[in-house]
């Protein structure tokens, strides 16, 4: 029982650390962020879309209404099934600067064909990545983005919360998102990125291009936004943007059958992580799982009491970190009060998915 003890405090230590980690420096990169725009140099959106009609209906009018001096938005039609390519072609006879191509790939489990074939045909060196489903928060997105460009900083990291609904999924989602982005945003800031959401992500066309490695991820149906920060191989070279305009609202999954689908796919990704990266990951989610199983088994041991004071303490403690940097990152105080709830709920599920992603290979990205 003592080692169990022993145990539950060093992952408390570590719990603790890694809030206080990501807290700080999410708060002091947002306070040192540029505010101003340096150069307006031209920048294309490139958009990969497979079935997507209805979400372009909504999505594709506040892209095309940024308010930047020259940009393009280039939709790639990853063979579609539905009206996808009607939609952006009737959007075209108002947009000038909105281009439709149809993906030339004749089979891909990925969008990295697609994606591939955007950015070879997009006409300026500095590109922007979203998804269809998603839309920006201002009409100042390209503008936040770019202005954390410079002549050191090849890379910016987005953050792209969920349209906040009224269910625990919804709850869930928004707990994962705030979890991921703090752990990957205050990577970056440390010069040790290891992933970025493909919804809000701007690089130079140049090092994208240079670390790409999509001939060589033929079978792997998600993971081409991570894994090209992986391939990067200059981390000083990536920054962050926390400016609220700059921020992506994402369309969160509605039923528990397609987010555990999703799930499936994206976490199918960190097995192609570098040793260190799946190393840290592994470390802070095994510290949370010690601390919860350590907690229920100390709770009814002689220690009872103090382990009960201990965990009061530590979740006092950690709530104070994270509601420094969820102000940060906009995130409801729905999940503030629950996140307890939320944590235990996340790690279950998340080794359920562990599980089944062993014995199960994804075929699709859509």
């Amino acid at each position: 029982m003592k080692f169990i003890l022993f145990l539950f405090l060093i992952s408390i230590l570590y719990i603790l650390v890694q809030q206080y980690n990501i807290a700080f420096k999410l708060l002091k990169q947002k306070k040192s962020s540029s505010c101003s725009l340096q150069n307006t140099d031209p920048v294309s959106i490139i958009i990969c879309a497979k079935n997507e009609a209805s979400n372009l209906l909504q999505n594709l009018i506040p892209v095309l209404e940024q308010d930047y001096p020259q940009f393009e938005v280039i939709i790639v039609d990853d063979k579609s099934t539905d009206s996808t390519s009607d939609i952006v072609q009737k959007f075209q006879k108002e947009f000038s600067n909105l281009k439709l191509l149809k993906s030339i790939a004749e089979y891909s489990n990925s969008k990295r064909s697609a994606l591939k074939q955007g950015i070879e045909a997009s006409q300026h060196s500095t590109l922007l990545l979203t998804d269809a489903d998603c839309r920006p928060i201002s009409k100042n997105w390209i503008s936040k983005m770019k202005a954390e460009l410079s002549g050191s900083k090849s890379c910016v990291l987005g953050y792209s919360p969920h349209i906040r609904q009224s269910s625990f999924l919804n709850l869930i989602i928004q707990f994962e998102t705030l979890q991921t982005a703090g752990l990957y945003l205050a990577q970056a800031i440390d010069n040790k990125a290891y992933m970025s959401v493909g919804r809000n992500v701007m690089y130079t066309k140049e090092l994208f291009l240079k670390s790409e490695k999509f001939d060589y991820e033929k079978d792997l149906t998600s993971g081409d936004d991570d894994l090209l920060i992986q391939n990067i191989e200059d981390k000083s070279k990536i920054s962050v943007c926390l400016s609220p305009e700059s921020f992506v609202l994402s369309k969160p999954k509605v039923s528990w059958s397609t987010w555990w689908k999703q799930k499936l796919r994206h976490y199918s990704t960190a097995a192609h992580y570098d040793t260190k990266s799946q190393l840290f990951l592994g470390t802070y989610h095994f510290s949370h799982l010690i601390f919860w199983i350590g907690f229920l088994i100390l709770a009814f041991s002689k220690y009872s009491k103090t382990v009960l004071m201990i965990f009061v303490v530590s979740i006092l403690i950690k709530s104070l970190f994270m509601i420094a940097y969820m102000r940060v990152l906009k995130v409801s105080k729905e999940v503030l009060f629950l996140w307890p709830i939320l944590e235990v709920s996340l790690l279950l599920l998340q080794l359920g998915l562990g599980i089944q992603g062993k014995l199960q290979k994804q075929k699709t990205w859509q």
